[in-house]
């Protein structure tokens, strides 16, 4: 055998041994035993140690994860599939602002977290990008900030589901949707508000800024509307936190109250129309910030003649209010949050008893059941400046604080009209045997009046002086709101000895009490329908002309032209008035009456000032 086939034979045993060698490694019987790893693919893939738990370990367990091992019983297991693993998303719970701040634990409870419960302190969720966007540079809100909006709109809702305004990069305010978004359904289609009608296009900025100008400047003094703070309300709009809702209510009462500009009026209509929509579609959350838009939207209705809807949405604004429990004081929340509060109730009482009109059967919200303080001064409340003030009831005996707030007083005499309103209608329901009772019902109520106007300080009383003195002050509204209510009071209270007028008692039932009380209560309805026109015609002398009023003003106007000229009909002598004298007062009151000629139910009222109209009422 020479050296070459010596070689041969050598490179041909090499590579038998080789491939021998190979074949038996890939024989399984042969091969040594593998480890059992110790991390879950899990814990592998978050990079995280795990405690090789069999079924679950620590970490899938706390977490809800699937856990599977890579071990000898699945040989197929290679680093691909490790790889091609995804971990299951999880919602990170969101924390509020302040134990965002402070890198504290928060439980993520609404609406306060257990922290913020247990301290006593503002507890805020921050919006998610769901809920609008929101320039973080902008997002703080100061301390004095913290009303009912904030408290009710922002915390005891989850982010997921406000619904706010936003802002684009121009600084626009859109709804949550954006400029192009103009429908409001939860799905983000567009909402036609009719069957024929355009879909609902969102206020753009120059509307909302303008409402904002004139609602504030012209219409927050009425009485009704003062639990909006506008420094809070502006800091959430410019923050985008604005809720729209709210938002919409505001555009359509400002552009029904005031002229601005050509279809804004209509278009109002249908912002009412949408936020009334939005509301009742989410009748599960109440919050503040849906009872201050359903009063906004009540009022619009009762202003434009539809009764029955502000009938109706009544009693949802008053459940609301009952279940976040508004009817009592909250020593947790600041001064401008209770004070905001308390405003919203005293709004919807006001509402309330307007519209049970002294009928029991229709009475939602009854004084009693009202544990809340009566307003503070508006300085007070447009400041932050924390103010004690009395309760409703009962009624007060001594004189009225020098720093009393002319809305409280305003609150306390309708209280007193609404009184007023019971005693006459339970008085034409009683038997006329009973009627033996009714002088001295009407001498406590009488009493209670006098009463008022006695404890009044000097400053709210009503003289030319005084009254001049408002001619350009926002509180002029309310100032001659309080003394037209308060002679409305004695009329509301007297009337029903009118033999003839359709509120008052039968002949048969007046021939049972003393003549001499009847002609006193005749001649004190009289007097006092008198005294309101004199207040008529020094209003209407004011330099600063008349300012937007309530619906009640013109009211008040009707059914004081109603009286004299009943008076002077039915007992000429009695009254000694002149035909002249007559259409003197009777056009004061038109001329008050047609300052809100421009809503439908002001229209109602100047229409109802014909004197041959009030000879068809007796």
């Amino acid at each position: 055998m020479d050296m070459e086939d010596m070689s041969v034979q050598m490179v041909a045993a090499d590579t038998a041994a080789e491939v021998a060698a190979e074949v038996a490694a890939a024989d399984p019987t042969n091969r040594h035993p593998k480890k059992s790893s110790q991390t879950c693919i899990p814990c592998r893939v978050r990079k995280v140690r795990c405690d090789g738990r069999r079924d679950v370990c620590q970490n899938c367990e706390r977490l809800g994860f699937t856990c599977s091992f890579q071990d000898a019983a699945s040989p197929n297991q290679d680093s691909e599939s490790i790889t091609n693993f995804t971990l299951p998303r999880r919602r990170v719970r969101l924390a509020c602002a302040n134990c965002h701040s402070r890198k504290a634990r928060c439980s993520g409870e609404t609406p306060k977290c257990a922290r913020c419960q247990a301290q006593g302190i503002e507890c805020v969720y921050k919006p998610t990008k769901r809920s609008g966007v929101i320039n973080s540079a902008t997002y703080q809100t100061h301390q004095g900030a913290t009303d009912s909006e904030e408290l009710e709109s922002v915390s005891s809702e989850p982010p997921e589901k406000r619904i706010m305004t936003s802002k684009d990069s121009q600084g626009s305010h859109h709804g949550p949707q954006g400029p192009d978004q103009h429908g409001f359904e939860p799905n983000g289609l567009t909402a036609p508000t009719g069957s024929n009608r355009e879909p609902f296009v969102f206020p753009d900025e120059a509307l909302i800024q303008r409402t904002f100008s004139n609602f504030f400047r012209q219409i927050h003094h009425v009485p009704i509307f003062s639990f909006l703070h506008r420094a809070s309300l502006m800091q959430r709009y410019h923050a985008g936190m604005m809720d729209k809702a709210l938002l919409l209510a505001l555009v359509g009462i400002t552009t029904l109250m005031m002229d601005m500009g050509p279809g804004t009026r209509e278009y109002g209509a249908r912002c009412i129309d949408e936020c009334q929509n939005m509301v009742l579609q989410d009748l599960e959350n109440p919050s503040t910030i849906k009872i201050q838009a359903l009063v906004l939207i009540m009022k619009h209705r009762m202003m434009s003649r539809k009764f029955t809807t502000a009938f109706m949405l009544a009693a949802t604004a008053t459940r609301f209010a009952y279940a976040l429990r508004l009817n009592y004081e909250n020593p947790n929340l600041c001064f401008l949050a209770r004070e905001s509060r308390r405003r919203l109730m005293w709004a919807l009482l006001t509402i309330d008893s307007g519209i049970n009109g002294g009928c029991s059967d229709f009475t939602l919200m009854p004084s009693e059941s009202m544990h809340i303080q009566l307003p503070c001064t508006e300085r007070n409340f447009e400041f932050d400046l924390p103010q004690v003030t009395e309760y409703l009831r009962p009624v007060p005996t001594r004189p009225f604080p020098d720093d009393v707030g002319s809305l409280a007083l305003h609150v306390r005499l309708l209280w007193m009209r609404s009184r007023v309103l019971y005693c006459t209608k339970n008085v034409l329901g009683m038997p006329e045997a009973e009627l033996v009772q009714l002088p001295e019902l009407v001498k406590v109520l009488s009493d209670e009046l006098a009463g008022f106007n006695d404890h009044l300080p000097s400053s709210f009383k009503f003289s030319e002086s005084n009254l001049q003195l408002r001619a350009y002050s926002p509180r002029l509204c309310v100032y001659i709101m309080i003394h037209v209510w308060w002679r409305q009071c004695y009329c509301d209270l007297y009337r029903m000895f009118l033999v003839g007028l359709k509120e008052a008692l039968p002949q048969s039932g007046l021939n049972r009490l003393d003549p001499q009380f009847v002609s006193y209560c005749v001649r004190q309805c009289y007097e006092h329908a008198l005294a309101m026109a004199d207040i008529f015609k020094l209003v209407l002398a004011l330099d600063g002309g008349l300012p937007i009023t309530d619906i009640d003003l013109p009211g008040c106007a009707y059914q004081c032209a109603r009286i004299i000229y009943f008076a002077y009909q039915s007992n000429p002598a009695e009254v000694a008035l002149s035909s002249n004298q007559v259409h003197e007062f009777g056009t004061r009151c038109l001329t008050i009456a047609k300052s809100m000629e421009h809503i439908p139910a002001g229209a109602a009222i100047v229409s109802c000032h014909d004197p041959e109209h009030f000879t068809t009422l007796y």
